[in-house]
């Protein structure tokens, strides 16, 4: 009897994990197992962290986490821990967007929603399940909004250093993985709850946990390699592959129409309604996550869609928001013409890359 209600309050989250299992099955189906220029670096990350002679990318090593992760596995293949972990990664995404969503509007349905725009996300269906750490740093971003979002509802103290020790964790995957830390010091910043001594300490609180990891890091990697992320940043700044910094900023615009698709028509119409009803307490966490979603406008277009997903918690709550009230039947055929758009345009874009050629047409 217990078992039969815990299944009934968990019906739509349980939903979306089968759900995003059939479409991880989908994309193993169609795609299989990707690999880019980043996976053959991060093998080799592997290999040497395994004691084997090879050459090394610094830059790579300033992001171990998602490689040491796959050590263990390394007996199925050649960096097959990159696609066990991803394959986690992804299930957890799926599992804390749900919760997010449910968080801020109590509506599970809504967050059923957010839960599937995110799993067929092109980005999630070319990168996610592929030999990277992507899916690892986009985890960690929403760890560190789910855990904001319940210390704000509990207040306990707890979750600040929880907080901010992962979130320092997360910068070891990759550098998107840290950005919960705006987004925890904004709405510490918005609250009404605290005074400025508390949100000063607060965010002191949280940063000295976050900085523990990252600080660490640099200082083996000045040491030992004599290369800190100040050095890869400044090598990776906008326009320093050559490329004008419009034509820089053109492409990454294109990436983030194609991390929402057809859905920036519900993301409009969420942005709409929310102007209208004025909940600001909702208003606070979509300025709060503005910066971090906006976070991939300080880098080169070598990321690409993978750089500019950071937007997509921001774009979803609101597209969600933005679909609440369509029926079912309506709401089964957008789903359907969502998977299918993404599917295809995953299929034909690694021939023709969309955004370049439109690029390239302008200029």
């Amino acid at each position: 009897m217990i078992l039969r209600e815990k299944l009934k309050i968990n019906k739509f989250l349980i939903f979306a994990l089968i759900f995003a299992l059939l479409n991880m099955g989908a994309i193993f189906f169609v795609f299989g197992a990707q690999k880019y220029s980043d996976s053959l670096q991060n093998i080799d990350l592997i290999h040497w962290f395994l004691g084997e002679d090879g050459n090394i990318v610094p830059g790579r090593v300033l992001r171990p986490l998602g490689p040491m992760l796959a050590v263990p596995f390394e007996f199925l293949g050649d960096g097959a821990g990159l696609i066990v972990q991803n394959i986690i990664f992804y299930l957890l995404c799926a599992i804390l967007i749900f919760k997010i969503v449910d968080l801020i509007y109590h509506n599970k349905k809504q967050a059923l929603l957010a839960s599937l725009f995110f799993v067929t996300a092109t980005p999630v269906i070319e990168s996610g399940l592929a030999y990277l750490t992507d899916m690892g740093a986009w985890f960690f971003y929403l760890l560190s909004i789910f855990l904001t979002l319940i210390y704000l509802k509990g207040k306990n103290e707890k979750f600040i250093i929880l907080n901010g020790f992962l979130s320092g964790i997360g910068v070891l995957m990759k550098e998107n993985g840290g950005l919960g830390a705006l987004f925890f010091g904004l709405m510490i910043l918005f609250s009404g709850e605290f005074n400025i001594k508390e949100k000063i300490f607060k965010i002191m609180r949280f940063g000295i946990f976050f900085l523990i990891p990252v600080v660490a890091l640099q200082f083996l990697m000045y040491r030992y390699f004599r290369f800190t992320s100040l050095d890869w940043y400044l090598s990776n700044l906008p326009g320093s592959d050559g490329e004008r910094l419009l034509l820089s900023s053109l492409r990454y615009f294109g990436q983030l129409f194609r991390v929402l698709g057809v859905l920036w028509i519900f993301f409009f119409i969420g942005v709409f309604q929310e102007w209208r009803e004025k909940n600001w307490q909702r208003i606070k966490i979509y300025l709060a996550l503005l910066p971090a979603s906006f976070s991939f406008l300080l880098w080169t277009v070598g990321a690409a869609g993978r750089g500019v997903f950071i937007f997509a918690p921001l774009g979803i709550l609101l597209a969600s928001y933005g679909c609440k009230k369509i029926g079912v039947i309506p709401m089964a055929l957008l789903l359907l013409t969502v998977l299918m758009l993404n599917y295809f345009f995953c299929w034909l874009n690694p021939t023709i890359p969309f955004v370049d050629r439109l690029v390239e047409f302008i200029f």
